[in-house]
């Protein structure tokens, strides 16, 4: 998809940018962030004044400090050696970058980041990291890679700026002591992207059918528009399922126009998917907004609001994507399963204690969980925790107080009282199991005997 389309973005981006300012760039599953900051790194516009460098976090070589300053002097490296930039200046931060790949310690890691990125600011051009897919990195690292971001930000104030991609506000993602002066930096700095507007939502499913040689009819076009409601993955996939089912049943398409596609919206493997993403990212309390509206039931006013800031409903308050509202009265459907105990709707990405959904975990939140709950009433160890949640890249880097701070922070959510679990216990010098309703056996006593060690 074009940036084009979001011309309001594009603005918003490009005037803190073009003021020497950080910018947290928000919007949900496949709005169009990546989209927007690649197109915007590659301008030539910025070809005088600043230098732009787009990172891809899912680049990242491990979840680590060192996987993420590895992954930044990568994308700069890359850049710089495209735009010939001068030899001694290029064999410098080949030094650097060596240093944080292969460090004599692990004090070599962040003295070789930083060395490098002064030698950047040293440039009369300024300097801006463009950190897309930021979420899973900003959560999971320790705080010291964020102090550091932010030192090298004070020294060189308006030469060194960061614009950050996430799904939520990095407040939502992450609300501690130790992000505390990172987050300052992006404070009422804020480029929403919410779903396309009419136009930029017809026009991306013409250029969508013209890929094919193809012209949608009007019927077409506001049949993907009131589906997708301007989401723009999901008018991608339901462009696509229409073309297919113009090309692959021409007959009983010419009979059955798009109601044919409409009865197989919900069991497209693509559709679904995308819809998933979507609903895993929804706070618990948003996904109850939105069961509210599948109900027939009037949004309350703090609903509304929220539900319209991500550009699910209208400022009438009615929901703006007609197959995500399908989704989630199956989703509706699905909690009437849900046993006593803890369930894991894998599917849908929820957790449910006792038939009630819990507040939303966070990636690793959910991995471990995830991980204590496919073996569910048995023993799992340190080792086996950190292959699953951290890689197996991790087993000698993530010691027992990590451990146990994740382990806290998920029984803070699943138990009603996190210093005496019924659920997530602790096996003291062994490990963590999740028991089942009503069984038996081995209790820890929450964190103070965690804090002995596993």
């Amino acid at each position: 998809m074009s940036y084009q389309n979001r011309p309001a973005e594009e603005a918003c981006l490009l005037g803190h940018l073009t003021a020497g300012e950080c910018c947290a760039v928000v919007g949900l599953s496949n709005t169009g962030k990546s989209a927007l900051l690649r197109a915007v790194a590659a301008s030539t516009a910025w070809k005088e004044q600043a230098l732009l460098f787009y990172i891809d976090c899912n680049r990242m070589l491990n979840l680590s400090e060192q996987g993420f300053y590895e992954a930044i002097l990568r994308a700069v490296r890359a850049r710089l050696s495209e735009m010939q930039t001068q030899a001694e200046m290029l064999k410098r931060l080949e030094q650097d970058y060596q240093q944080v790949v292969n460090p004599a310690s692990q004090l070599a890691i962040p003295l070789g980041f930083t060395n490098a990125l002064e030698r950047l600011c040293e440039e009369e051009r300024r300097i801006t990291l463009i950190l897309d897919e930021f979420d899973e990195p900003f959560e999971a690292l320790d705080g010291r890679a964020f102090l550091n971001l932010r030192a090298l930000h004070d020294r060189y104030r308006h030469r060194l700026t960061y614009v950050t991609a996430t799904a939520h506000p990095l407040e939502e993602i992450r609300d501690d002591r130790e992000t505390g002066e990172f987050r300052e930096l992006f404070v009422g700095r804020v480029c929403r992207l919410k779903m396309l507007e009419p136009e930029a939502t017809r026009a991306l499913t013409v250029e969508i059918a013209g890929q094919e040689n193809l012209a949608p009819s009007d019927e077409e076009v506001n049949f993907v528009a009131a589906a997708s409601g301007g989401h723009p993955g999901l008018v991608q996939h339901i462009t696509r399922l229409l073309l297919r089912a113009r090309l692959s049943a021409p007959r009983t398409y010419a009979q059955m126009g798009v109601a044919l596609v409409n009865e197989a919206l919900v069991s497209d493997e693509a559709i679904c998917g995308e819809c998933k993403r979507l609903w895993t990212q929804l706070a618990p309390s948003e996904r109850e907004a939105i069961l509210v509206l599948t109900r027939g039931e009037k949004l309350s006013k703090p609903q509304r609001e929220r539900l319209e800031l991500l550009g699910l409903v209208d400022r009438e308050g009615k929901a703006v994507i007609g197959v995500l509202t399908v989704f989630a009265r199956q989703q509706q459907a699905r909690r009437k399963e849900a046993p006593h105990g803890v369930w894991i709707d894998e599917e849908a990405g929820e957790v449910y204690v006792d038939g009630q959904q819990i507040a939303a975990l966070s990636e690793l939140e959910y991995r471990l969980l995830r991980s204590l709950y496919q073996r569910q009433g048995k023993l799992c160890d340190k080792y086996r925790l950190v292959e699953e949640v951290w890689g197996e890249s991790y087993i000698d880097e993530v010691d027992d107080a990590r451990i146990e701070k994740l382990v806290s922070r998920v029984r803070a959510k699943i138990e009603r009282d996190p210093a005496a679990p019924r659920y997530l216990v602790t096996v003291r010098g062994r490990g963590y199991r999740l028991q089942r309703e009503g069984e038996q056996g081995t209790r820890g006593q929450g964190d103070g005997e965690e804090g002995r060690g596993v």
